[in-house]
């Protein structure tokens, strides 16, 4: 989720010496506009994508881009465990996929909590540049979805309007949020998601 996200490129915006921070930010969110452009995954997480921000030559945006892939990268492996099915694959839609973006929630929810509140980054995202030739009142409304869902701390009804913005498959849905307010109740699992994101950013700066 995108607040993770954020807070992922927010902690590496020193040691990445960002020059414009909105331009960084925006790439930081970039990738899963794919929901609400339609254009196809590897446009935004595969092929030319940037994968390590710490490529050099990489523009703010590029650099913002690539912590989100690195962020899913690394932290995808460490999702599979927690799910009932962790010798599954997850695929688009599908209820391994379900658990994890459920999964995503707690861990946003978490993020909120950690940056307690200071998270002017994504409530002033705006697209300076648009990649895949993506049309810019999509995108805008791509930002506004963005700002609709943080502007307070959001509760388990806010994250399902923010879905049902990206996608109108109403039973996908449902099932996310009946995984996330399960999550909810196991304190156990929430802790297990907690060390998700230091031990991601741990990795990152350990190897640059």
């Amino acid at each position: 989720m995108e607040l993770t996200h954020i807070r992922f490129a927010h902690d590496l915006k020193q040691v990445l010496h960002v020059q414009n921070e909105s331009f960084y930010y925006a790439g930081a969110v970039y990738p899963d506009s794919r929901y609400i452009t339609n254009i196809d995954r590897s446009l935004t997480h595969g092929g030319k994508s940037p994968n390590d921000p710490f490529t050099p030559g990489l523009s703010d945006f590029e650099k913002g881009w690539a912590t989100h892939l690195f962020y899913d990268r690394k932290a995808h492996p460490q999702y599979v465990p927690l799910s009932p099915w962790s010798m599954e694959e997850a695929q688009q839609g599908n209820h391994v996929w379900q658990f994890m973006s459920a999964v995503k929630i707690v861990e946003d929810l978490q993020s909120y909590d950690v940056m307690n509140g200071k998270i002017g980054m994504i409530l002033n995202i705006s697209f300076p540049i648009y990649p895949s030739n993506e049309d810019p009142q999509t995108m805008q409304k791509y930002s506004d979805i963005q700002k609709t869902l943080y502007h307070v701390k959001p509760t388990l009804e806010d994250y399902r309007i923010f879905w049902n913005n990206l996608s109108r498959e109403s039973g996908v849905i449902d099932s996310i949020m009946e995984y996330a307010k399960n999550l909810l109740h196991n304190d156990m699992i929430q802790q297990k998601i907690k060390v998700i994101y230091p031990m991601v950013l741990d990795e990152i700066l350990r190897i640059h």
